[in-house]
């Protein structure tokens, strides 16, 4: 038999010794694989929203919430005239007019988007009308369809809505005049600010805020490279400087910077998380092959007395001990998406992305924790001498 396949056999010679090392590393690669799944998540969705937004130009009222990053909700409405004067600027590939307005759930405190789209919208390809993934797309005044991100958040918050149930929404200002909605679908179109909210036709969004023809609530140029937008958003502020009502001219993408950096941060609070989560579960496996070699001092004075040289003990203890830290990295990966799976059921709340290479990322550190670990214990054993071990 060889030594690597003696090795691994011999591994598992003292059955509860083997759990608690397994087990040692299986925690911190279940907590590893699950925070890191949940960051992964979280930078794909920024990312996305980001790439979404990238040379894209919001312009606004001047005073509009947020800055006009949700494109002039609960702001006055700006001329569509607007457009024509936007459309000449260089490098400026597209613009299109956005109507947009605010629903309040009957008998709740938070207000929700609400972003009007034509029934036959061709005009953006995130257009949520294009990327419904349950149900149909709006199609009368009294329709919405859902973001998938709005609503796996009111679901964690208990407000459900199904798609084909009518629901009562007031409008902020003028609570007597409640509106019955029928919800028809969902959509997701990677865009995170779309898919916080609700989207339905433009005359919904219009009666609803008493928007007139002519009127939109914001605007919306493409740039057609990123490096032109601080140029183009300079040129559209000159242009429409001085006219009425004034506007504020906003790169969308800027303001989720700072979104960016706290994400960052996260990330870094949850590596240092997982690494003390990932020193523990190293420290469990040196001090149970610490203590086995103690243990053991007899078997490896009888191995060198049968010829076995200190570089075969030490790669046997080595050999060992990267067996089951692999198989607790394994055991970690699998309870980890385990708990992502059971989290997001519960929660209802898409927060982790699994994939292969965070699998790839938690066995490779599995091996290296297992290295680790029985470097020590490896060093101890090849100082058993075998004459004294006997005699004693």
């Amino acid at each position: 038999m060889s030594l690597l396949l003696f090795s691994i056999r011999n591994a598992f010679r003292k059955k509860a010794v083997a759990a608690l090392a397994v087990l040692g590393v299986a925690f911190g690669c279940a907590l590893m694989t699950f925070l890191f799944s949940v960051t992964t998540g979280m930078e794909k969705r920024v990312e996305t929203t980001f790439s979404n937004l990238a040379g894209q130009i919001t312009i606004t009222q001047k005073g509009s919430m947020f800055g006009g990053l949700l494109q002039g909700i609960g702001s006055s409405s700006i001329p569509v005239s607007y457009i024509d004067i936007i459309k000449d600027v260089p490098n400026v590939n597209n613009v299109t007019g956005q109507v947009t307005n605010i629903l309040r759930p009957a008998g709740a405190t938070m207000v929700l988007p609400l972003f009007g789209y034509g029934v036959n919208e061709t005009r953006t390809e995130i257009g949520p009308f294009q990327r419904i993934i349950e149900g149909t797309a709006p199609a009368r005044d009294d329709e919405v369809a859902i973001g998938k991100s709005l609503l796996e958040y009111l679901a964690f918050l208990n407000v459900t809505y199904q798609i084909g149930g009518v629901y009562t929404f007031e409008v902020p200002g003028k609570e007597a005049d409640n509106l019955n909605l029928k919800v028809v679908g969902v959509y997701r179109t990677g865009n995170e600010l779309l898919d916080g909210g609700f989207s339905g036709t433009e005359q919904l969004a219009r009666d609803i805020g008493g928007l007139k023809p002519g009127s939109l609530s914001a605007i919306s140029a493409q740039v057609g490279s990123m490096e032109y937008v601080e140029e183009a958003a300079r040129e559209i502020e000159e242009r429409l400087s001085g006219k009425k009502p004034e506007v504020q001219v906003v790169a969308p993408r800027e303001l989720l910077l700072p979104l960016n950096s706290v994400l960052r941060v996260l990330k870094q609070f949850f590596l240092a998380v997982s690494s003390v989560a990932v020193a523990a579960g190293s420290l469990t496996i040196m001090v149970v092959m610490l203590l086995s070699v103690v243990e053991r001092r007899r078997e490896f004075g009888i191995l060198k007395a049968l010829g076995w040289t200190p570089w075969d003990i030490a790669c046997m203890v080595l050999v060992e001990s990267i067996t089951l830290s692999l198989l607790g990295a394994g055991l970690g990966v699998a309870l980890g998406y385990g708990g992502l799976v059971a989290v997001k059921e519960y929660l209802a709340i898409d927060i982790g992305a699994p994939g292969l290479r965070v699998a790839a990322l938690v066995c490779a550190c599995g091996v290296l924790v297992g290295a680790a670990g029985g470097l020590y214990p490896a060093w101890r054993a090849n100082r058993a001498a075998p004459a004294e071990i006997l005699r004693g």
